[in-house]
């Protein structure tokens, strides 16, 4: 579980950047900022990787996602794990998007590009993948159209099956995103 504690890690950097905001400012309608999203439909993990996808990509049986969210953030995270106790595979993908975001908040771009600064080089760019994406510690780092997605696997450090996987995962994410953006 050293990626989620690296995951929660960098959530709360993300928390500093719209720690900046004030909470208590008020819309015209009187309501709380905090409490208001922005414009747009919000999307939940498992549409871009479901339970299904995470089987086929870590080639075994995984158990129903577990769900988490940190609207202040606009992140939706979903952790499939796998079925056989033994096993250490897993998937987490979390997808940051300004529609699940409250109006006064930063958006997904500005946490997606303070993160990348953070790694510095210590990261390995994609350039296959999105608009922009990098791998390291934590995951596969996409942003694609507004949406920053995290998709996490294990070791990226010395394991190319897990980069293969994540890089696969992130094909997997991005073909669902686009899907979903036509129909809207």
């Amino acid at each position: 579980m050293k990626t989620r504690n690296i995951a929660v890690t960098l959530l709360a950097f993300a928390l500093t950047l719209g720690a900046c905001k004030s909470d208590k400012q008020e819309d015209k309608t009187g309501a709380p900022a905090t409490e208001l999203l922005k414009a747009g439909k919000v999307l939940e993990p498992e549409e871009l990787i479901s339970k299904n996808d995470a089987a086929k990509l870590l080639g075994e049986e995984v158990q129903d996602g577990k769900k988490s969210e940190t609207p202040i953030v606009g992140m939706k995270l979903c952790m499939y794990s796998a079925v056989n106790p033994s096993s250490r595979h897993y998937i987490q993908v979390s997808i940051t998007q300004d529609s699940f975001m409250p109006r006064e908040s930063v958006n997904s771009e500005t946490i997606y590009r303070e993160l990348k600064k953070m790694f510095g080089g210590s990261k390995r760019e994609v350039k296959e993948l999105g608009n922009d994406a990098f791998i390291a510690t934590g995951g596969l780092y996409l942003f694609k159209d507004g949406y920053y997605i995290m998709i996490s696997s294990g070791n990226t450090i010395t394991n190319d099956q897990t980069i293969a996987t994540l890089k696969e995962a992130g094909k997997t994410a991005l073909d669902k995103l686009d899907k979903l953006e036509k129909v809207r």
